[in-house]
């Protein structure tokens, strides 16, 4: 397998509907705006904060769609707080789920 390289965000929002509305709107975007991405994972760390995974499948990959990311970004800056990410090499990778585009799960309390 050839080396893959990741960008982690993390997101602090202005409500939990900001959250929400901002993982709709990634959701929609996603396959257009960031070509060579081939994993995401949000993880919900809080009310209305989330860690967000990707995976690009090179390191020219994930410079490509570093402008369209801080675009993206600044699209939703009416519902985020705080963000910051980290770019870099992914050193280890171990997978047995297989999605086919993005799954969301619901609440189900």
């Amino acid at each position: 397998m050839e080396a893959k390289f990741a960008r982690v965000n993390m997101i602090d929002f202005v409500s939990e509907g900001a959250l929400e509305e901002t993982q709709d709107r990634y959701a929609k975007i996603r396959e257009k705006t960031y070509p060579g991405l081939q994993f995401t994972v949000n993880v919900r760390t809080g009310p209305q904060s989330m860690m967000s995974l990707s995976i690009y499948e090179s390191e020219a990959a994930l410079t490509a769609t570093t402008e369209n990311h801080k675009q993206f970004i600044a699209s939703t800056s009416d519902l985020v707080k705080d963000i910051f990410f980290y770019e870099g090499a992914v050193t280890a990778l171990a997978s047995t789920l297989v999605t086919d585009g993005m799954v969301t799960f619901g609440d189900e309390s």
